[in-house]
């Protein structure tokens, strides 16, 4: 074990930017993983997620590359509360199936968006397994 000193001043970005630099450089580098591992999680994770949870993450994947607006996304699941359980929600189940980065990303004003290619993969499992199941397909997971 090794320890590491690092100071800087927070209030200098010049600073920050360097002490990010330097922790960068101490993290291994995640490797993307292929778009299949990504559709097969995708699909793990929507398996038993209900209307709303679903509609959040269809409408969200829509909006890519952009945001999706947080009032549409408070109708969607209900109220102001409830969009931040299931932000919180799906953002755990992601990360407990060991993915990189974030599945979806809110910004300052309550938006939500979602990597581009993220997207499209999400938008296909949707239509192809939650909508138009393929009972051919289904039967070989």
């Amino acid at each position: 074990m090794t320890t590491v000193t690092l100071t800087f001043d927070p209030d200098n970005p010049a600073e920050v930017e360097k002490a990010r630099a330097l922790l960068d450089r101490l993290v291994p580098a995640h490797e993307a993983p292929d778009p299949e591992t990504v559709r097969q999680r995708v699909i793990a994770l929507l398996r038993g997620y209900g209307e709303k949870r679903t509609e959040y993450i269809r409408h969200v994947a829509q909006a890519s590359p952009g945001s999706a607006d947080y009032d549409d996304l408070v109708a969607i699941v209900g109220s102001p509360k409830a969009v931040g359980g299931t932000h919180s929600a799906i953002e755990r189940a992601w990360r407990a199936k060991n993915m990189p980065g974030p599945f979806i990303a809110t910004d300052d004003l309550g938006g939500a968006h979602m990597d581009a290619a993220l997207a499209d993969i999400v938008l296909a499992v949707l239509h192809d397994v939650i909508d138009e199941p393929d009972p051919l397909r289904a039967a070989t997971f």
